[in-house]
């Protein structure tokens, strides 16, 4: 029996392992779970290029970033721009409903064209009750993505309760599989079609207004420093015995992010100031905020270290870590579980959190309007994302700063002691030489 104490690090890695990683893995691999997340990631690039040109816009139209348009010369083409911008991300959940239906129906083996027109077909039924006036659009925008994860994620999992009680129409052997998949369908999509038709338009009841009544507090209310602060430290804490963190925690967030990047820009499009968007949090927030505090701060006094190893790996870690590519340095040197990294990698990446939420929460920095993909550098995507305000980049400087202060005294107690291993095994060497002799 062994009765050997285990380490401060070791229980610490006990209970992140057991009592945060363990169902927050379980959490993520759940099928829908994991469609929704997949589903997200697959818009991503939409959610970009739509805001990059709501950014070009802005540029050319009045009151925006200054009383004046920035570049005249764009004045006359900024609504042409602006119709870009609403076809992309003021269809939002549209785009979600079809790539979270596909992906969940991935899962299932169910065939993704059948898939992708259920999903649409679902999402179209519970958003659309009268069309004597047109066709309104209004819930195909951020407002709208939760409805559209939830209509995609049920109209799935019914259309796999059909397939798998076989309630389909049966067809002979030879037919070609793209007929046979559209009688398969047939009988499953009247179901469905049938029930969401009556829900929406029969006993009128809107999911999309439900929804956000219930949940639009409790959402925007986790655009919080309070709910940020924890998902910060969290992560760096996974992140600190080993595991993702980002990877670990993004499921939880990623929706809302997406939903409060959308609507700023479509208050931004909607003349709101940019100092006074509705949220801070965004994926670009994260990125201005904890790795230019947690990575390129210690970086820094490996790249002044005396220690050759510690010099080799900055040369080596820090080309991705410009991108925020951070496994490099975290389990190359590494931090990993490293008695003397462990508490200012957790507590710098924390500082800046604080600093960063509320510098935006004063109103100090522009808000992030545009998504842009997660390894832009963060210098880059502070200027960018905010439209051009100098004080996004300063941020990422302040948030660098808070971690080379925060790693200092660390770092020179790792440096004593690994010059004092190498005096030690300096000393083994020349006794053993000694005794040859």
């Amino acid at each position: 029996m062994n009765n050997q104490k285990k380490s401060f690090l070791e229980k610490v890695s006990d209970f992140v392992v057991d009592r945060l990683a363990g169902p927050m893995a379980k959490f993520g691999n759940i099928p829908a779970v994991a469609a929704v997340k997949d589903g997200l990631v697959a818009i991503v690039p939409i959610v970009i290029i739509g805001s990059l040109f709501l950014l070009i816009a802005m540029l050319g139209l009045p009151g925006t970033f200054s009383e004046d348009p920035l570049i005249p010369v764009l004045s006359s083409v900024s609504s042409r721009f602006l119709i870009f911008y609403n076809m992309t991300m003021n269809f939002l959940s549209l785009y979600a409903a079809i790539a979270i239906g596909m992906s969940y129906a991935k899962r299932f083996e169910i065939d993704s064209i059948n898939a992708a027109l259920l999903s649409i077909a679902a999402f179209f039924l519970i958003n659309i009750n009268d069309l004597s006036n047109g066709m309104s659009v209004t819930n195909f925008a951020a407002g709208g993505l939760f409805a559209a994860i939830i209509s995609s994620l049920i109209s799935i999992r019914l259309y796999r309760f059909f397939l798998e009680r076989k309630i389909t129409i049966r067809m002979p052997d030879g037919v070609p599989a793209n007929v046979t998949n559209a009688f398969v369908a047939l009988i499953p999509f009247f179901v469905i079609f049938t029930l969401l038709w009556v829900v929406r338009s029969i006993l009128n009841f809107d999911i999309t207004s439900f929804l956000n009544t219930l949940l639009g507090p409790v959402f925007s209310g986790t655009d919080s420093i309070f709910i940020f602060i924890p998902r910060v430290l969290i992560g760096l804490l996974l992140w600190a015995v080993g595991m993702h963190g980002d990877n670990m925690i993004g499921p939880i967030f990623e929706p809302l992010k997406l939903q409060w990047v959308a609507e700023n820009a479509k208050a931004l499009s909607n003349g709101v100031d940019i100092k006074q968007l509705p949220h801070i949090w965004t994926t670009v927030v994260e990125r201005i905020t904890i790795w230019p505090a947690a990575a390129w701060g210690i970086l820094f006094w490996m790249w002044k270290s005396k220690l050759k190893q510690a010099r080799t790996m900055a040369g080596i870690a820090t080309p991705a870590a410009i991108f925020t590519i951070v496994e490099p340095v975290i389990f190359g040197l590494p931090i990993v579980l490293n008695p003397f990294f462990i508490i200012p990698f957790i507590l710098s990446g924390t500082i800046a959190a604080i600093v960063t939420y509320s510098a935006f929460s004063l109103h100090l920095i522009n808000r992030v309007f545009v998504e842009l993909p997660w390894a832009t550098p963060p210098f880059i995507s502070g200027y960018v994302a905010t439209g051009g305000d100098w004080k996004g980049v300063l941020m990422v400087v302040i948030n660098f700063a808070i971690g080379v202060v925060v790693y200092y005294p660390f770092w020179k107690a790792y440096e004593k002691s690994e010059k004092q291993k190498e005096s030690n095994q300096e000393n083994e060497q020349t006794a053993d030489s000694s005794v040859s002799v």
